[in-house]
């Protein structure tokens, strides 16, 4: 056993020193236990082994995910190199991708729920989506123009969950309990249900979840104690028909719902003096797939519709009393898409897609009588292709083109009076606008396989975010400002060119994993934001900007069951010239974005007796300070959190304790604004314990 033990660690520096010298790799692919050549994605809309695929993403799949003991998405991505993010427990997060941020106007990055493209206009907020039952995250850093279009500026994400197995019942519910310190107690349970309903012809999945966040925030303004609790239930349904060998036609339902009451914004001692804001987010999603296969080609249908509402009552924040937003927007999305199969010299991806977005906004002052809405439509269309060339049987060329058109309206009523005074800057303007905006997003990847296990390659692609529409309120805001300030009434798209360099590969017989590439984005007509008046913020077109880095990630096997990792990453996110009528100016930073972030663990699994396996686990995840660029908003601090995660495992049964953020890490995570008393911070130190089953 010794000698196996010392033959094995000679193997692994021989790799070391061979991948340190050589072999640099595109990094972030998988979490504990996933090899690269093992891990199957669809990145490229079409099945490939992730080690094979030429852009730089991770793949987190189901087991990794509860290794880590991750229930949320936020949880799932914070060892992703070049990936941060932001989560002030209100029921979303803010995630930018290689220093591409944006704090107005839609997310800089791509997301999907299976085929479903979570999108919402004006909103940088992305859901907290739980991972129970979710076979696998796809992340896809840099921008994805071809395949994924508008809004993947920075990257993108994309959460997949388990499809019905036609062949087994399976069972599985997973407990969890925790206290936090200072706080609540905590629990949240999980169930999955598998049920084939004809032998593998018909087949359903069902999974359930609630969760109980107990809260640990005081207030001290109205006396409330640990104010910040939250509730989080979501339901979720997958029928699958295989019809024949040919088509298979899978029909899913998800619906979530969570109520938060205020969010983890405090002092350093865990304390407020903000109003609180009783915020509920509800979303119901539904989705058809329906899959063919002809001898040489697949084809795909992916429909999918969503209804998402969210109601906030908003404390009194700007000294007008309490006032109530409520936000409703439904959204269609049809995608049609043909894909090669096989592993011939020539593959290829050609599809059309288009999405409907309606949105509705509604704000009420009470105090003051004031009620004010706003209507948002988009009309969306797109035509993408991308093909694969093999040269030979190590050099591959990737070339695509997507072509984007996006139809807007804006509407939002106006006072007689507001109108003339806005009229006064703006002569066209009606309350009504209608932008349109398209673009031309292509793509090319050279690949070089130096052996079936190690691959390299460089990428040259074009992003694209839409523009937007000028609030009322910032237009009017503006005009009475002192003195007055002249923005536009709509701002225009931003577009951004990407060039990239990169290797990932296995060595020593899976024993190294080294990923890692080094990436420079030309970003153009940034959307950022001015305040004619506080807290209330006016869209212009500012940059151009830049964002350089490299990103890295290395997974060593030195002995059987021991994983050890190491990942990390170095962003610089500059403005490339003054913004005016603003703070910014040339060589500022990218607001929000942290120039370093660091993660080591160390995962063990050992035999136990009785056909018990031993568990343990711990994690350090460091991140130094985020930019507070903007005029009134302030730098975040470096922030430093460890996790601890050990348990017992049998064949169907675990049981798990954990200790996340163990040393009690209170620096504020996120930037503040206006000098305001809450900070994001992280939870304080949580002790677990989990029970986890499943039967198959």
């Amino acid at each position: 056993m010794i000698s196996k033990n010392l033959m094995r660690t000679g193997r692994l520096a021989a790799a070391i020193a061979l991948a340190f010298s050589g072999a640099a790799s595109a990094a972030g692919s998988a979490l504990p236990d996933d090899t690269l050549d093992e891990v199957i994605v669809t990145a490229q809309k079409r099945s490939e082994r992730l080690i094979d695929v030429p852009i730089s993403m991770a793949a987190i799949t189901e087991r990794a995910m509860r290794d880590a003991g991750a229930s949320q998405l936020g949880e799932v991505l914070g060892t992703v190199p070049g990936v941060s993010l932001v989560d002030s427990g209100s029921g979303s997060q803010n995630i930018n991708i290689r220093g591409i941020n944006s704090v107005y106007g839609n997310s800089p990055v791509g997301y999907y729920l299976d085929e479903l493209p979570f999108t919402y206009l004006g909103n940088t907020q992305l859901p907290d989506v739980r991972m129970y039952d979710v076979q696998r995250v796809e992340l896809l850093r840099g921008p994805q123009g071809t395949l994924y279009g508008d809004g993947s500026l920075g990257g993108t994400i994309r959460v997949l969950t388990n499809d019905p197995d036609l062949e087994k019942l399976q069972f599985g519910a997973d407990l969890e309990a925790g206290s936090t310190r200072g706080g609540t107690t905590s629990n949240t349970e999980q169930a999955m249900l598998n049920l084939p309903l004809k032998e593998n012809t018909i087949a359903a999945r069902l999974v359930a979840s609630h969760e109980d966040l107990g809260g640990w925030v005081d207030n001290a303004a109205n006396g409330d104690k640990n104010q910040n609790g939250r509730t989080a239930d979501t339901f979720r349904g997958k029928l699958r028909f295989a019809v024949n060998d040919r088509l298979d036609i899978v029909l899913s339902g998800w619906h979530t719902k969570e109520h938060v009451l205020g969010d983890s914004t405090s002092l350093p001692n865990y304390t407020s003096i903000d109003p609180v804001t009783d915020n509920t987010t509800q979303y119901d999603l539904y989705a058809a797939t329906v899959r063919y296969k002809f001898d040489s080609v697949d084809l795909v249908s992916a429909s999918s519709k969503m209804s998402y509402n969210n109601d906030a009552n908003i404390g009194d924040y700007f000294g007008f009393g309490p006032f109530n937003t409520a936000r409703q927007i439904d959204v269609f999305s049809q995608e049609v898409r043909l894909a090669s199969t096989g592993s011939g010299r020539f593959r290829w991806t050609s599809g059309v897609a288009y999405r409907s977005l309606k949105q509705q906004t509604n704000l009420a002052i009470p105090a003051f009588g004031i009620t004010q809405d706003q209507y948002h439509k988009s009309d969306s269309y797109a035509i993408f292709g991308e093909a694969t060339w093999s040269f030979t049987e190590k050099l591959d060329l990737t070339a695509g083109l997507r072509y984007f058109k996006d139809d807007q309206q804006f509407r939002e009523p106006v006072a007689p009076a507001l109108l003339a005074l806005i009229r006064q800057r703006n002569p066209t303007f009606t309350g009504t606008t209608n932008p349109s905006f398209h673009s031309v997003n292509p793509k090319v990847n050279l690949a070089y396989h130096f052996s079936p296990d190690w691959l390299g390659y460089a990428t040259v692609a074009k992003g694209f975010r839409t523009g937007l529409a000028q609030p009322v309120i910032s237009l009017q805001s503006a005009i009475l400002s002192n003195p007055p300030i002249s923005i536009p009434i709509g701002i225009d798209p931003e577009t951004l060119w990407s060039y990239e360099v990169g290797t990932k590969g296995q060595f020593a017989e899976g024993m190294v994993t080294l990923e890692a590439d080094v990436f420079y984005n030309n970003w153009k007509n940034l959307q950022t934001v001015i305040f004619p008046a506080p807290r209330i913020g006016a869209l212009i077109n500012g940059g151009p900007a830049r964002t350089q880095g490299v990103e890295v990630a290395l997974g060593l096997r030195p002995i059987s069951g021991l994983l050890l990792q190491i990942t990390g990453s170095l962003v610089d996110a500059k403005y490339t010239s003054d913004v005016a009528g603003s703070s910014v100016r040339k060589g500022s930073s990218i607001v929000d974005v942290p120039k370093s972030q660091f993660a080591a663990s160390g995962m063990y699994r050992w035999p136990m007796s009785d056909g018990l396996t031993g568990f343990a686990r711990a994690e350090l995840q460091h991140t130094s300070p985020r930019s507070g660029t903007i005029l009134g908003v302030s730098n975040s601090d470096s922030i430093t959190a460890v996790n601890a995660r050990f348990g017992v495992e049998a064949a169907s049964w675990a049981v798990y304790v954990s200790a996340e953020n163990l040393t009690n890490e209170d620096g504020a995570v996120g930037i503040s604004v206006g000098g305001n008393s809450g900070v994001a911070r992280l939870r304080p130190r949580t002790l677990g314990i989990q029970f986890s089953y499943k039967h198959q």
